[in-house]
């Protein structure tokens, strides 16, 4: 495994927790107020697995995936707010076009996303790490040194499972 791993990782992590609140910003600001004689009781919500993640490969392509379709549905909202603003009507009917086209993408690509990953833009995420490899630069020397202690001490270890 690179040294590099630890570093991707938790860049991975904080690009999903950049895409996590995103998406809830996004669907504060898509979302209709409720009214105020209807006070809407919040139920609580618990954690499923969506999807695991077997190689660090797979975990970049993944990263990748979610930052396309996020960078999407940014053009979209983009695009959505450019149509709004804009008098012209040959080119808000323009806009309107390019954004259509880009809403038949975006929702094509979160229907593989979903198939791939269990992914939505729609829902929100935690991206939960449970291995993680720690190194440290040293010198050979001291490189030799750790790597002799440990075989040393997994040497112990199976001669003690041995012994059970």
């Amino acid at each position: 495994m690179k040294k590099s791993t630890l570093g991707i990782i938790g860049l991975s992590a904080s690009l999903l927790s950049a895409g996590v609140l995103f998406a809830e910003s996004a669907a504060k600001k898509a979302a209709p107020a409720p009214a105020a004689a209807a006070p809407v009781a919040e139920k609580q919500q618990k954690l499923v697995l969506a999807s695991t993640l077997k190689s660090i490969e797979a975990n970049r392509e993944f990263q990748a995936n979610v930052q396309f379709v996020q960078a999407q549905r940014q053009q979209a909202v983009d695009l959505n707010a450019a149509h709004d603003k804009e008098t012209n009507a040959s080119k808000k009917k323009e806009l309107k076009t390019k954004l259509d086209a880009l809403m038949v993408q975006l929702n094509e690509n979160n229907q593989k996303m979903a198939k791939a990953y269990g992914f939505s833009l729609d829902r929100t995420y935690t991206l939960v790490v449970e291995t993680a490899h720690v190194y440290m630069f040293v010198s050979d020397e001291e490189a030799a040194k750790i790597e002799k202690e440990q075989a040393a001490a997994a040497a112990k270890e199976q001669a003690a499972a041995k012994k059970k």
